[in-house]
């Protein structure tokens, strides 16, 4: 039986990071898939400018207790092209990016065979911590090009519990245990302030059929965390709370589940 997971576990890197620097993070992914299985991959991360200091003194730190290594970059062209390895595809090109008081690196990679390319959930965020779990499965991708239509299938990640959710429960019965409870609910409503993450698929052409459940024209949605909707909604929490499986999120403001665990995408001009 598969496990079930939900939209925050597979982001548990992205979570880590907004719970550890207690400001915003903000990272896209979208694959644009053109009719005869080639494309491209534009990555986007980037977090405020208090998060960067943090996360670049706990890099240097790590560094430091290692002889002769250099603190590690978090953005450049050096973590993409790192990226391009482990995806199977072709680093591009790549920009510094700065909006307000976020920044961060915008990369872009190019592929021949999607069904050569693995993309994680948190493939973007990786550069961001040290340790980060390379183990986490991938997407995986398959293909068939037809006269007058291409089939795209996406296999989802493995899933993990629902358990793994950090959301503060209710709390006890007592008193002292629901004031314990309202603070680190409030506590984790500050850290996770900003955070948003959204992995998508573009298609060259008209989507003629899916099973996925976020289509807007030749766009499909394959996960998006919203923390600011989510954490507004306290009716949402309640929810995200009592979850006990995947399929019960769906309703969730602020989250896009994909509860499938294999997406089929018909489509052609």
């Amino acid at each position: 039986m598969r496990n079930l997971i939900t939209l925050a576990a597979r982001y548990s890197l992205a979570l880590l990071l907004a719970s550890s620097s207690a400001a915003c993070l903000r990272s896209t992914t979208v694959i644009d898939l053109k009719a005869d299985g080639s494309g491209t991959i534009v990555q986007e991360t980037a977090v405020s400018s208090q998060a960067l200091g943090m996360l670049q003194g706990l890099a240097a730190s790590n560094a430091a207790g290692q002889k002769g290594e250099k603190p590690p970059q978090l953005f450049g062209e050096e973590q993409a092209r790192k990226a391009a390895e482990t995806m199977g595809v072709k680093f591009v090109s790549g920009e510094s990016i700065k909006s307000g008081d976020l920044e961060g690196y915008r990369a872009r990679f190019a592929f021949d065979n999607i069904e050569k390319v693995t993309v994680k959930m948190d493939q973007s965020t990786e550069s961001l911590a040290s340790g980060a779990d390379t183990r986490k499965p991938p997407f995986g991708f398959g293909f068939t090009k037809g006269a007058t239509a291409s089939v795209l299938t996406i296999q989802m990640p493995e899933q993990a519990p629902t358990s793994q959710l950090p959301i503060p429960g209710a709390g006890g019965g007592t008193d002292a245990e629901k004031a314990q409870a309202a603070q680190a609910l409030a506590m984790m409503k500050a850290m996770m302030r900003g955070l948003f993450v959204d992995v998508a698929m573009t298609v060259d052409g008209r989507i003629i059929k899916s099973n996925a459940p976020y289509v807007e024209g030749s766009r499909v949605t394959l996960m998006q965390i919203d923390f600011d909707k989510l954490l507004a909604d306290d009716a949402a929490l309640a929810k995200l709370q009592n979850a006990k499986d995947i399929k019960s999120l769906a309703a969730v403001p602020g989250l896009k589940v994909v509860a499938e665990p294999r997406i089929t995408i018909e489509f052609g001009r």
